[in-house]
């Protein structure tokens, strides 16, 4: 009896170590991304000193990309990982200071990597980069998109060009601007890993408009959305009037800088800055 006890004890036990190792596990996981993170100037660091609680500090990388930290003086952060900074730390006190210390970082503020979003979203601004961030989380954080947004964004990202000449070569920059149709992210696979990149600038695009005037309801401009007819424009903008003439209706349309009058079926599909005019009867 007291055998069949002591292994149902030992089994609770081990059940317990299993789980604080997964949960261990899970924690580190999550834990993962802020370590491998590249760190820059402006970033805000926690270091913390394990059973040396007057080490621990929160400290600012400068501009120069250092920081300076009691018992070692300045340090060099900037271009390191997490990873990379807590084992420089800890042989750094090593030397002539603790006896095997142990030395945790965690990022405060992400201030070093950022995009910026922009145009029909409800919070525009910038946001930290703190990893592989997919561009349709970081239009989320940035409050979503407005009713006004339309399925285009734009991203101009910074690139490094390296060009030669007589003199030499010396180093430039131009802007990369890449295209994406929001409506493709459910349908092409190729997005699916497509991420941001540090200092991209991503525009939401307002949606292109179309214009409805004469005998309507509700005369101004429609939000244009692929696949819109005539007919369902004049129904968004209330329908026609009594006094309206449907059989005249006209589109005007952009051809080649030159505005053309045309005479559509009703089914017809409208395009971008078309003006739809429904005229009134002659009597």
């Amino acid at each position: 009896m007291g055998n069949i006890f002591s292994i149902r004890i030992l089994r609770v036990i081990f059940n317990f170590i299993g789980l604080f190792y997964l949960l261990s596990l899970s924690l580190y996981a999550e834990n993962l991304p802020d370590k491998e993170y590249i760190i820059g100037p402006e970033d805000i660091l926690e270091i913390k000193v394990w059973d040396n609680e007057d080490l621990n500090s929160i400290v600012e990388v400068s501009q120069e990309g250092t920081f300076t930290f009691l018992l070692i003086g300045r340090v060099q952060a900037n271009g390191r990982s997490v990873f990379e900074l807590e084992d420089i730390i800890e042989k750094k006190l090593a030397d002539g200071y603790l006896v095997s210390p142990q030395v945790t970082i965690t990022l405060k503020e992400y201030n070093s990597r950022k995009v910026f979003v922009l145009g029909e979203v409800n919070k525009p601004g910038s946001y930290p980069l703190k990893g592989n961030t997919h561009i349709l989380g970081l239009i989320s954080q940035a409050g979503g998109v407005t009713a006004s947004a339309g399925q285009t964004v734009t991203i101009v990202r910074p690139r490094s060009l390296h060009q030669s000449g007589k003199i030499g070569s010396r180093e430039g920059k131009e802007n990369e601007i890449i295209t994406l149709d929001l409506g493709d992210f459910d349908t092409n696979s190729k997005y699916d890993t497509f991420v941001v990149a540090n200092g991209d600038s991503i525009y939401i695009n307002r949606a292109p408009r179309v214009f409805v005037i004469g005998e309507v309801q509700s005369p101004g401009e429609l939000k244009w959305e692929r696949g819109l007819t005539i007919r369902q424009a004049i129904s968004l903008a209330g329908g026609s009037t009594e006094k309206a003439s449907p059989k005249r209706v006209i589109v005007i349309r952009m051809k080649s800088g030159v505005e053309k009058e045309l005479k559509p079926k009703m089914d017809e599909f409208v395009l971008p800055g078309d003006i739809i005019k429904v005229p009134g009867r002659y009597f």
